[in-house]
């Protein structure tokens, strides 16, 4: 047989074989789709966009406020007597960017009020040397808004005119033990080196110095919390407490476990310029631990912090912590079964 003959059968030959293997792959395809089809559910799930979640965010929590008969009876019963509203003085309006702000401390607020400053022309040198002092600082240009003010932002939004209300939270027993860590195991200030002082006197009757004072436990920090109705820090003040967010109503309810992506879409419906932008992202103080987000790392080591400090509670002081909080939980969808797992 010829060279040519032969090498003539041998292409036949593999042509053969490579076009059943191409066959095989095919049908093996068709097969796998229609298995797809039969097990997934249909239609396919989709991913929400973020107008999607904030309209669910909101409406929630409005239809919590409706059903808990604005939070003062029905289904949450009696408000404690520390709910007392202050509301307003931690609202702050920016009429040209068309932005309602409740702040609330160890929730980003540090990044914010440098924005808010700077959108009221404060220099960045100033703000750099008042970095303690911003929320006063911001307060120089924004005055208190009154009933009326908020009242008259709403009508404007139901009208359509862009106007929207912010507010940030994160997982209330994550922001307590953060407060903690930062305010009592590492104070930045003399007022919270006194606080450690007085809760370490209060427990074991030892007055001491400033800077010898002992780091009282996260359940001595706790119990002087729950004891102190009406020693409302900032830092551990209730979300409720701080806005008041039934008669926010907020548009855009951002969560620190989604922060990046919640924030770069509202930073889109403001119709920032691109400078604008670039300096909120180049400044964000406070907003660098802690986080969820694109920082699963960080998340979970907070989330590892927050269970082994909550480890160290009775459960007696757990459930009279989360009452504390309860509101915050049940507004803004924050799940606390893993917390009281710890106690079963």
């Amino acid at each position: 047989m010829s060279w040519a003959k032969r090498r003539g059968r041998e292409f036949r030959a593999g042509s053969g074989t490579s076009g059943t293997l191409i066959l095989s792959i095919v049908l093996s395809v068709v097969v796998l789709c229609a298995v797809l089809v039969l097990v997934l559910p249909w239609p396919l799930p989709y991913s929400q966009s973020v107008d999607e979640i904030m309209h669910d965010r909101a409406a929630y929590l409005q239809e919590q406020c409706r059903s808990a008969s604005g939070l003062t009876s029905g289904g949450l019963g009696t408000t404690p007597k520390y709910y007392y509203q202050q509301a307003f003085h931690n609202y702050f309006y920016q009429p040209r960017v068309g932005l309602l702000w409740c702040s609330i401390s160890k929730v980003a607020s540090s990044s914010w009020m440098y924005l808010f400053n700077q959108w009221a022309g404060v220099p960045r040198e100033t703000i750099d040397r008042m970095a303690t002092e911003m929320k006063a600082l911001a307060r120089a240009h924004y005055p208190v808004p009154t009933r009326t003010d908020i009242e008259q932002m709403k009508l404007l939004s139901a009208a359509g005119v862009a106007n929207e209300r912010l507010i940030v939270v994160r997982d209330p027993m994550e922001r307590f033990v953060s407060t903690y860590e930062d305010l009592i195991v590492r104070p930045k200030s003399n007022n919270y080196l006194h606080l450690r002082r007085f809760i370490f006197r209060e427990v074991h009757g030892v007055n001491v110095m400033n800077e010898t004072a002992p780091v009282p436990s996260f359940a001595e920090f706790t119990e002087f919390v729950l004891r102190r109705t009406n020693l409302l820090d900032p830092h551990w003040n209730s979300y409720w407490n701080l806005c008041d967010p039934c008669f926010l109503e907020p548009t855009f309810i951002v969560k620190l476990e989604t922060y990046d992506r919640d924030v770069a879409h509202l930073l889109r419906r403001l119709n920032l310029t691109a400078g604008e932008v670039d300096r909120f992202e180049g400044h964000r103080l406070n907003v660098n631990h802690d986080r969820g987000g694109n920082q699963p790392t960080k998340s979970s080591k907070s989330r590892s912090l927050t269970m082994a400090r909550l480890g160290e509670l009775s459960a007696e002081q757990f459930e009279r912590l989360y009452h504390r909080y309860e509101l915050d939980f049940r507004l803004f969808q924050y799940d606390a079964s893993q917390y009281f797992a710890l106690f079963k």
